[in-house]
């Protein structure tokens, strides 16, 4: 995947991260399955991204 920058992909997983995090100690649910499922498709596309 051209034009994907690795740098900036992990900065964005780790934004997002804290945001699960967030989530989890305000016991807010909604936003813990937001950024989860968030959190699970950016981990797919670092792994797609790398793979290559």
């Amino acid at each position: 995947m051209n034009g994907i920058d690795i740098k900036n992909l992990d900065e964005v997983i780790a934004k997002t991260f804290n945001e699960v995090t967030t989530a989890i100690n305000a016991h807010n649910e909604k936003s813990l399955h937001m950024y989860s499922a968030a959190l699970r498709a950016l981990v797919e596309l670092r792994r797609e991204v790398t793979s290559k």
